[in-house]
């Protein structure tokens, strides 16, 4: 897929560049970078690249009155201004005029340094190029890998009643090129750990562009359903830590000869998880008319998590003294309030749930026997999870 500038923010490539204008151009695709420190030349960059700048002098109005003109009818994909050094913010004059072009304008935080920038979008840029021309192979070589593992459970999940399902999972890293390497492939050989451990069989296919996707046999369906909230955790866990976001998309494997529409059904819960600009996710394909909905009420509710003073209390506190009180009360609820349950889960005694469940409600005053205060409280966590940093 080409990269876009759109993918800059969305993705956070670059962690804490905005979007500040000319948002009716977030599609336009990147080709290349030009860094110019001083916008000298600005008729050298060439259709298609994203020029990025210092914006020194960018405040003198008469020097650069054109300059976003003379960018959109280059054919250039946008520019990406960095505020802290010679200018405080981005001068009125280029935000105006990149409005009414569509001509994206991107902020850079001060400590990007350039190197890191170009480093990271030509990376991208260029794994975008490389996915595009191996990705008919790379698809015929990951179905055939899952089909020749399915096969040969083929009678004891289609042909006999045994209750065992299957499962195609599609992990999709989605700005592995914003970490390192070692921290891309440490955060895969986890999730590949994690799926291992709590499926009964796990096969699994890694495409060159770090796609994985794993057929997962289950001894029931309950034994699924227990693990899929845990390992929507788990991701939120990764992203929060090292900095990796993930989208996955699932599908009940039906028979042999339906693995090819399942591999359809995953791709399309991760087209939609990208189309409601999730951070991160699991959407499986039973659930996709949940995940659209809670997509819509995204966009008309922007600041959900933060409006929840509850749940801000219980982030800020975890942050600040290393506990785990959103894990905590994140399963305590998924469990229906059974304390017995999340006691089990989390491997401590139930009298110890109960002192911490007692810590949690005198922080943050959550009443627990409150319907609907159990339900906003899940809520506001399930949005933390598809959509906060």
């Amino acid at each position: 897929m080409s990269l876009m500038i759109r993918h800059i923010v969305e993705n956070q490539l670059l962690r804490g560049v905005k979007l500040v204008a000319g948002f009716s151009g977030e599609s336009n695709v990147i080709s290349w970078v030009n860094v110019m420190e001083i916008l000298d030349s600005p008729n050298s960059v060439q259709r298609g690249e994203l020029l990025v700048t210092t914006g020194y002098n960018l405040n003198e109005h008469e020097l650069f009155s054109d300059l976003i003109l003379t960018l959109k009818n280059n054919g250039v994909s946008g520019i990406a201004i960095q505020t802290g050094y010679y200018i405080d913010k981005i001068p009125g004059y280029v935000l105006d005029e990149s409005d009414r072009l569509g001509f994206p304008v991107l902020e850079i935080p001060k400590d990007l340094t350039f190197s890191d920038i170009l480093r990271i979008l030509i990376q991208k840029i260029n794994a975008s190029k490389s996915e595009n021309e191996l990705s008919d192979e790379a698809a015929r070589s990951r179905f055939q890998s899952i089909f020749e593992t399915l096969k040969q459970y083929s009678q004891i999940l289609f042909h006999e009643y045994t209750g065992k399902v299957a499962h195609l999972f599609y992990v999709q890293p989605i700005n592995q090129y914003a970490v390192s390497e070692t921290t891309a492939l440490t955060c895969m050989n986890r999730i590949k750990s994690y799926l291992t451990d709590r499926a009964d069989t796990c096969e699994y296919h890694t495409a060159k562009n770090g796609i994985t996707s794993f057929l997962l046999i289950f001894e029931t369906e309950n034994k699924y359903l227990s693990m899929i909230y845990d390992f929507s955790i788990e991701l939120t866990f990764l992203s929060e830590q090292q900095g990796i976001h993930y989208y996955v998309g699932i599908d009940r494997i039906k028979s042999l000869e339906s693995l090819y529409l399942s591999f359809e059904h995953v791709l399309e819960c991760t087209e939609l998880l990208k189309s409601i600009h999730a951070k991160r996710g699991v959407c499986s394909y039973d659930n996709m008319t949940f995940i659209k909905m809670f997509g819509i009420l995204h966009q008309n509710e922007h600041s959900f998590v933060s409006d929840n003073q509850a749940l801000q209390i219980l982030l800020n506190y975890d942050r600040i003294n290393q506990t785990n009180y959103v894990q905590t009360l994140r399963y305590y609820l998924a469990d229906n309030c059974n304390a017995s349950k999340t006691a089990a889960r989390l491997y401590i005694h139930r009298h110890t749930l109960q002192k911490r469940l007692e810590k949690i409600y005198d922080l943050c005053g959550i009443n627990s026997d409150d319907y609907f205060a159990r339900l906003y409280m899940s809520i506001s966590l399930l949005f933390h999870d598809y959509f906060a940093f």
